[in-house]
């Protein structure tokens, strides 16, 4: 146990001196050269050399708490940098999922809507002339099926559903739950816990990692909106603003469409094992029917129960 417990704690430390000491280390580096510096003599190498050599001066001459300061209070600002940075991230990712109910996001919400229906409708169009142009043996007009093509593309780069967030994230991740309650009527909310549970150890980890990634990319976000802030006092922090933050954007949208398409692929390897195990559906086949019973099971609450009990109704044939 003793020899666990040391290697847990090293492999804690580790991580904490990766995720956050060392960069906010480099964030202390950028803001005591802003200090220093500032906007006017932001690349003055000869000037930063200067005050280094007279904070080395006053040491040797006996002043040790300008040692002692050093020594203790670059670390614990490294620390404190890392934890803003992680408290930050963790509003960046709830600014990513959010619903767009607030004013400031309600007009990217509607600009995002816009978008898609324009785009949708062009994919209306074009499929309708493909129809039209169909001709025995049924060949459509290839450039109009190219079209068709290059328009469903458009649209899927929007969102994969009638976009209602406010980021492409947002509708990303919200992407996965609708999918997967159009075709299994699933609620992925009730089922998550289930879920997890039930998947085995390996999918368990590709998930946790899928997680990881994207909220490395959300820290990586506040980082970048950090070093954004300080470029008011030093331009050049500006510059390392904008790479992080063109770097984010790439990363946290990679990270959450594989978030995303892990996420449905559970709910499509794993869910009639949940139904099964739950008594659902004995068939091993997971359809409309199985994962509204099994929603409603895990839900417990009158709206799925009804939908559910909905699936079940089958009228009456009139008497001849």
């Amino acid at each position: 146990m003793n020899a666990f417990l040391g290697e847990l704690g090293k492999r804690f430390a580790e991580r904490w001196l990766a995720l956050l000491v060392l960069p906010g280390a480099l964030f202390v580096a950028a803001v005591t050269v802003a200090s220093v510096l500032g906007h006017r003599r932001a690349l003055d190498a000869g000037g930063l050399g200067a005050w280094i050599d007279r904070l080395a001066a006053a040491q040797a001459s006996g002043k040790t708490g300008i040692g002692v300061l050093v020594a203790a209070g670059v670390p614990a600002a490294s620390a404190a940098a890392g934890l803003g940075a992680a408290a930050l991230g963790f509003f960046v990712e709830r600014l990513w999922s959010a619903e767009g109910r607030w004013w400031p996001l309600r007009p990217l919400a509607r600009l995002r809507r816009r978008r898609w229906s324009r785009a949708q409708e062009q994919v209306r169009l074009w499929r309708t002339a493909v129809v039209r142009s169909a001709v025995p043996p049924h060949r459509a007009d290839p450039s109009a099926r190219a079209a068709l093509r290059e328009a469903m593309v458009r649209c899927a780069r929007i969102s994969l559903v009638p976009a209602e967030r406010p980021t492409w994230i947002g509708d990303r991740l919200r992407a996965a739950d609708v999918r997967v309650h159009h075709a299994y009527r699933v609620d992925l909310t009730a089922w998550w816990p289930t879920l997890w549970l039930a998947v085995p150890d390996s999918t368990r980890e590709e998930l946790s990692r899928a997680y990881a990634a994207y909220r490395s990319a959300a820290r990586l976000t506040a980082w970048g909106l950090l070093y954004l802030a300080l470029g008011g006092w030093w331009w050049p922090a500006a510059l390392v603003a904008a790479v992080t933050l063109a770097t984010a954007a790439v990363r946290s949208r990679a990270a959450a469409a594989a978030l995303a398409q892990l996420v449905e692929a559970a709910v499509d390897l794993h869910g009639r094992e949940i139904a099964g195990m739950l008594g659902a559906d004995a068939s091993g086949v997971l359809d409309a029917r199985a994962g509204a019973r099994v929603s409603a099971l895990l839900r417990k609450d009158d709206l799925v129960a009804f939908e559910a009990a909905a699936l079940d109704f089958v009228p009456e044939q009139p008497q001849p």
